[in-house]
């Protein structure tokens, strides 16, 4: 019944439609940082400060926000309805249709699809690093393992996860690469052990090494393969996505590999697989830990991006992994769903 009054919402008044929207991500951008000012909303949102005041005049008088000398607050009513309103917010944008779509087209677990764009709009990379905080955290027990790879969205992911007792043991899902010590698979393992209080292990193998060296490394460091050996048993694996192009600049990628990826039409790398749109594996970096190649042997499978620009590279991960979850926003998806 919601579902059908929604649809004849949606056919009476689209304009209403566009309106529902505003108001819910202003609302969650209050909620994300409040106390907040109407010009920092109307950046956050790319609203005008005129329909940003008119927006939050509005809900203040239906008691959901309220005015601070430090800024704009949500008032406990306001926090209550937050889930409501999500639930609403999805089925008004069709996002569970989309969410049904892609997960029956890719055959996976399920597939949860947050409002917004990530590439434009930076509430819509915290939603999905929330969502998929929510199901890591439905997932931990203290007898369970959980490698997680880097990059800003796994570090958006252990951000928003909630603090509890499960412990946990957490691993880097690979090597580090980058020079951002915060997007460090190492780091944001620690991260995530400190937010559940349990125990963490480190990987220090960069990635790309040659072969040679990297048989040399794990030779003489017993340390390093026994945290190897323990990522590659991990229970849960929570992992984001890049485009190939970008993360085969990152990792430094010689000529040679570069052109062998231009000419395999590779468009997505994740866990050193870099994956044509069709879902092959065509490249495979160097270096130790989980690979995208064996991930069906471990039980649980999250990946986490989003954005237009990273559609394709979703789409060719996503099929060359062919289980577990996607976190996704509703630009990627939208594009997702026309290449499908």
């Amino acid at each position: 019944m919601k579902e059908k009054t929604l649809d004849i919402f949606r056919k009476i008044a689209p304009d209403v439609m566009g309106t529902i929207r505003e108001r819910y991500l202003l609302l969650r951008q209050i909620s994300d940082a409040e106390p907040v000012g109407r010009r920092t909303l109307a950046t956050l949102s790319g609203l005008s400060e005129r329909v940003v005041r008119a927006h939050v005049d509005v809900l203040r008088r239906s008691g959901l926000v309220r005015f601070t000398a430090m800024g704009i607050t949500l008032e406990p009513e306001g926090k209550r309805l937050m889930p409501e309103l999500l639930e609403c917010f999805l089925r008004l944008n069709n996002l569970e249709d989309m969410q049904q779509r892609i997960c029956t087209a890719l055959q996976l677990e399920d597939v949860y699809v947050v409002p917004g764009d990530c590439d434009s709009d930076e509430t819509a990379r915290e939603e999905m690093g929330r969502q998929a905080a929510l199901l890591l955290n439905d997932l931990l027990t203290p007898d369970r393992i959980v490698a997680i790879s880097g990059g800003s969205t796994m570090a958006e992911v252990a951000h928003c996860l909630p603090e509890s007792n499960t412990g946990s043991v957490v691993v880097p899902a690979r090597g580090g690469i980058g020079n951002h010590v915060e997007f460090q698979a190492n780091y944001i393992a620690a991260n995530v052990a400190e937010k559940i209080h349990g125990t963490y292990r480190m990987v220090h193998i960069p990635d790309g090494m040659s072969p040679s060296a990297l048989k040399l490394m794990l030779q003489s460091d017993e340390q390093a393969r026994e945290n190897v050996a323990l990522a590659q048993k991990a229970h849960i694996v929570v992992f984001g996505i890049g485009r190939a192009d970008v993360m085969a600049k990152r990792r430094g990628l010689s000529a040679s590999e570069c052109q062998t990826l231009l000419s395999k039409q590779a468009c997505g790398e994740s866990l050193g697989c870099y994956c044509s749109l069709p879902g092959e594996i065509v490249h495979v970096t160097n270096n130790v830990g989980i690979s995208l190649k064996d991930i069906k042997q471990h039980p649980h499978v999250i990946a986490v991006s989003g954005g237009a620009a990273k559609a394709e590279a979703i789409l060719a991960v996503m099929r060359a992994c062919h289980t577990g979850i996607l976190v996704t926003d509703e630009g990627a998806a939208k594009k997702i769903l026309t290449m499908l």
